[in-house]
């Protein structure tokens, strides 16, 4: 679902925005891969990243294009291959028509793909803060409670939604929007959003235990 967004916004970019759209989606993919080389340079402990980043990439490479044939029919009709009548009138009417718009999709697919590598190896920072804010959260309701505070259920509920909120929207655009940025800028606003969140959330739970 979120590849189609991707494919959607490109698109859109590729209309209202990039003036030549291959060379930008192009330009994206080098980008990325790029800053993904430039995390794991010699000496770095992220070297498990590029694995990561890889296997997202080809998965996601595989599901939209080798399992659909797109790949295999695009490369026998710029290669030139042979083919049968039926495959011959795939290639003519849909690839030849749609050449553009295929290269910058496989382009801002693979680019979906390696920031989903990014984004799973930001996961267990996320479980860190989530289990650090839930603790002191917990520590501070304790602490009202034992001073004959109140719990509040709303303050729970904005806790709760403000995470769920910030945190989906926060990684959805930056899986689907095709402009080149750094996971940093990203995952930290992130990270304290969510730490946030998650020590209200649990600092004003409710119920009783």
């Amino acid at each position: 679902m979120l590849g189609l967004i991707a494919l959607t916004a490109s698109f859109l970019f590729a209309k209202y925005q990039w003036l030549d759209p291959v060379q930008a989606a192009d330009a994206l993919f080098q980008s990325e891969t790029a800053r993904i080389k430039e995390l794991i340079r010699p000496g770095s402990h992220a070297a498990g990243l590029s694995t990561l980043t890889e296997h997202t990439q080809q998965w996601t490479y595989w599901l939209f294009f080798k399992a659909t044939s797109l790949h295999e029919a695009t490369y026998a009709y710029f290669s030139g291959y042979l083919v049968n009548e039926v495959d011959r009138m795939y290639l003519s009417q849909f690839v030849a028509r749609n050449a553009r718009e295929i290269y910058l999709a496989m382009n801002v697919i693979q680019v979906y793909g390696i920031r989903i590598g990014l984004a799973l190896a930001a996961t267990p920072l996320f479980f860190l803060l989530y289990v650090l804010a839930g603790v002191d959260g917990l520590t501070e309701r304790y602490i009202r409670r034992a001073c004959a505070g109140r719990e509040s259920a709303d303050l729970h509920k904005i806790g709760r939604l403000a995470k769920l909120m910030f945190f989906a929207s926060g990684f959805t655009l930056y899986l689907c929007l095709p402009v080149a940025m750094s996971p940093f800028w990203v995952i930290a606003p992130l990270a304290l959003v969510f730490a946030v969140s998650t020590r209200v959330q649990w600092q004003f739970y409710k119920k009783y235990f």
